[in-house]
């Protein structure tokens, strides 16, 4: 019950960031529409866990099939390929950044999210620190509800520890943010090193040709 209370109360951040997973919370919440507490937990999950749950869920073929469903619902669209996440070894790969280049390739898709397979693995362990330093952003004040909600504080205390109870496990995006933010999927940051010169190249390319 708390975490669809908190998928409904989006959030604002307050104030400097005062250390590199603040900053970057602060960060991923002024540049997205609609962000709630929940979508920080989500962001939080992928930077440190990545995209394991999905990996160690569904076979190749499987995860193939979702690929391709997934490029079949975005549109192209010219903006940067990758979002940063906090830290250096998972990023979010732009559905519709990618399709703008390389059309519905989901063969080069699924080997990009494969390559997941070859990071080593963080305990969950880091994944409840991270919540904790939230939970201390929250308490705070330095994250607030953009509605006045006073109670976001005792929402999130509540969700934290029914979500610890059952092993801190993936969460949905909310219906709020996902109807205002682009698809991705997340893959391991060293995979992307070609294809983002590539990708570079073709969109500039693109531009001087006048392509949309």
């Amino acid at each position: 019950m708390s975490a669809e209370s908190l998928r409904s109360i989006a959030i604002r951040f307050e104030g400097k960031a005062e250390d590199e997973l603040s900053l970057a919370i602060k960060n991923h919440v002024e540049a997205h529409e609609n962000v709630t507490l929940i979508d920080i937990v989500k962001f939080l999950y992928q930077s440190v866990l990545g995209s394991f749950h999905l990996l160690d869920r569904m076979n190749e073929r499987e995860i193939k099939g979702w690929i391709n469903e997934s490029l079949a619902t975005v549109e192209p669209e010219r903006r940067p390929l990758t979002e940063r996440m906090y830290g250096n070894k998972w990023v979010r790969l732009n559905l519709g950044a990618f399709k703008h280049v390389y059309g519905s390739n989901g063969i080069l898709l699924t080997s990009l999210f494969l390559k997941g397979k070859e990071e080593g693995r963080v305990p969950m362990k880091e994944f409840s620190r991270k919540l904790n330093v939230l939970l201390k952003l929250v308490t705070a004040g330095k994250i607030k509800s953009s509605c006045q909600c006073d109670n976001l504080s005792d929402l999130f205390l509540v969700f934290l520890s029914e979500y610890k109870q059952i092993g801190f496990p993936p969460v949905h995006h909310s219906k709020l943010y996902s109807e205002r933010n682009p698809k991705y999927v997340v893959v391991p940051r060293n995979s992307l090193t070609d294809l983002e010169g590539n990708y570079n190249n073709v969109s500039r390319n693109n531009q001087m040709c006048g392509l949309h």
